[in-house]
């Protein structure tokens, strides 16, 4: 039933940053409703006449967003990576167009979209970003700029719910994934595992070498543990992305936790490589059997429904 008229006018005088004023009866999430609604992102604000509804992401954490807003993409940025590294969530339909890579999109493919909302990410799009500002209004964020990823994820999604004229909708999917977190953390007090040092990474081969990074606790992993009742064992320096690089030597310092990794299954260094060196089989992690591979679809760098994901990924490493 939609609330009246009258009604929506005097809550959008309440209302800061969006005006949306319609609910749904199936809970997803407000109506777009009309009247202009500003969004705060890195760049400033931005101001739409009305809520996005063609929307093109060149960052897979973005399409993942709108898909947790009930909102399928116009276009998204290697289609086909998505699918094969953002294993949470609903699935990108065939109604999406692939716009090209996330480090270099086609312009002209994002153009003739018609596209009302471009969102893309500091790390992509800080060269191009006023030739997509002249395509349509573009919201940029830095999910690496802040002390805490997993707080700027989920202040990001609460902003693209305003874009799209879907604010419940994000308070919604992030009550979800506060559930999820709490089960998963349950599930870790209830094996006796409240308290464990846990060390994240994931690792891959680049020209032949294998390479291991370690996430710090800035990454959306490292907010998590506390919340699943751990402790991150690692305490090395973070780069720019919130993780650092090591060889197998600099992983001492964390050999008496228990390490839970990511790796491609064609590239599983930790099964394949690592263990054919003896200070590799030195560490106490590897000695003891505290080697954990997560599932290979379990993304680090999205939204609620990866983060959901690798809350229950770390949280079954330990338990079963």
């Amino acid at each position: 039933m939609r609330i009246p008229l009258r009604t929506c006018a005097v809550l959008a005088l309440l209302t800061v940053t969006a005006t949306a004023c319609a609910a749904q009866d199936s809970g997803e999430g407000a109506d777009p409703a009309p009247g202009a609604l500003t969004v705060t992102h890195l760049k400033g604000s931005t101001t739409l006449d009305r809520p996005a509804t063609r929307v093109v992401a060149l960052e897979w954490t973005y399409a993942e967003d709108l898909l947790a807003l009930g909102v399928s993409p116009a276009g998204v940025a290697d289609i086909e990576g998505y699918g094969q590294w953002v294993t949470g969530g609903p699935r990108l339909d065939g109604s999406v167009k692939d716009v090209g890579t996330r480090q270099a999109p086609s312009l002209e493919t994002v153009k003739a979209l018609k596209p009302d909302l471009i969102i893309t990410s500091k790390v992509r799009s800080e060269a191009n970003y006023d030739q997509l500002n002249r395509i349509a209004p573009t919201l940029m964020f830095d999910p690496y700029a802040t002390a805490s990823e997993y707080d700027e994820m989920r202040s990001t999604l609460r902003q693209i719910g305003i874009a799209v004229g879907r604010p419940k909708a994000a308070d919604e999917a992030l009550e979800e994934l506060d559930l999820k977190i709490a089960a998963a953390r349950k599930k870790v007090a209830g094996a006796g595992k409240d308290g464990a040092e846990v060390t994240v990474a994931r690792g891959y081969t680049t020209d032949g070498a294998a390479v291991v990074e370690v996430l710090t606790g800035s990454t959306i992993p490292g907010g998590l543990l506390p919340q699943l009742g751990l402790r991150n064992a690692w305490t090395g320096k973070a780069d720019a992305y919130g993780m650092s690089k090591v060889d197998i030597e600099g992983l001492k310092p964390a050999e008496k936790s228990t390490l839970v990794y990511v790796a491609a299954k064609d590239d599983d260094v930790f099964a394949a490589s690592l263990p054919k060196n003896a200070l590799w089989r030195s560490l106490d992690f590897a000695k003891a059997g505290r080697v954990h591979a997560l599932d290979p679809g379990t993304w680090f760098f999205g939204g609620p429904f990866s983060t959901a994901r690798v809350a229950d990924e770390i949280a079954g490493a330990l338990t079963e």
